[in-house]
């Protein structure tokens, strides 16, 4: 049901075998923000995507056909109910998908292949250089421009190993977007900690209370995410190949294009945690 580019046909939908919603009962959400690739519902508390690629599956996302998102509208409701998800499209007509399997999600951490990571660093790097979308994050990253930059005073606990986040939270939410560069940055470091099982980054327990109030509820959620070691499939799929296989320059462009700057500000966040941790003792336990 599931075609060879990510694409889901009709009259079926999906998401992810780790969801994070709970599904044995009704589910009912309302559009509130629609996208070229999806639209995002509010329901029970939560902020649920609806992904018409299988590459935009995070933890809280459908994957529902190309098709759907034609068919709906700002306030529309949906309902999630008995393996079926059901609305009421523009024309007035009643429209109802059939849940199929859930898409398997790779488990971690994983142990990586140190000659593979070294080397796909620095291609990252030389991407990072090349093709990197202008952000506050990047600058900061490759020591440009500075003196001008809002995250200056983040730049001592960024570059220490393991960071202290108790001290970055005051530079949450910095940047603009429905992600801001800083939060983008901040997950990638997160969702690379948690995927080579090293776990240096502590999380205080004032984390989710700060990014309420600084904060999107995009960025909010995608934090929590990366603080479990998830998010959506492409940076996770990207992250495994980089650890275990020889990535290419292309590939790191593919990422660096996503959104606006945020493939390039969580880039910036993988490459930064990872080449401070093949240079840590923490590397070397995680190989034993």
């Amino acid at each position: 049901m599931i075609s060879p580019d990510g694409r889901i046909e009709w009259p079926f939908f999906t998401r992810r075998s780790d969801f994070a919603a709970i599904l044995a009962t009704p589910l009912t959400m309302q559009v509130c923000e629609i996208f070229h690739t999806g639209f995002d519902a509010r329901g029970a508390g939560k902020l649920f995507f609806f992904a018409t690629e299988m590459l935009s599956l995070h933890p809280l996302a459908f994957l529902v056909p190309a098709s759907l998102p034609d068919l709906i509208q700002s306030e529309t409701s949906i309902l999630v109910a008995d393996a079926e998800l059901s609305f009421i499209d523009v024309n007035g007509r009643e429209q109802r998908l059939k849940a199929s399997e859930p898409v398997e999600v790779k488990t971690l951490p994983v142990c990586p292949d140190s000659e593979r990571l070294r080397h796909n660093l620095a291609t990252i790097l030389t991407g990072l250089k090349l093709f990197g979308r202008s952000s506050i994050v990047l600058d900061l990253i490759l020591g440009c421009n500075t003196e001008k930059n809002v995250l200056a005073g983040a730049e001592a606990v960024i570059f220490s190993f393991p960071p202290d986040l108790s001290e970055l939270l005051q530079f949450i939410g910095a940047g603009e977007g429905l992600t801001p560069a800083f939060d983008d940055f901040l997950s990638g470091m997160l969702l690379a900690d948690r995927w080579v099982g090293a776990n240096q980054i502590t999380v205080p327990e004032n984390f989710t209370a700060v990014l309420k109030s600084k904060t999107t509820v995009q960025a909010l959620q995608q934090l929590l995410f990366a603080a479990n070691g998830h998010m959506s499939l492409r940076f996770e799929v990207f992250l495994r190949r980089l650890l275990l296989e020889e990535i290419r320059t292309t590939d790191v462009v593919k990422i660096l294009n996503y959104g606006h700057s945020s493939g390039t500000d969580i880039l910036c966040g993988v490459w930064h945690y990872l080449s401070s941790f093949v240079k840590s003792p923490a590397f070397d336990n995680c190989r034993k």
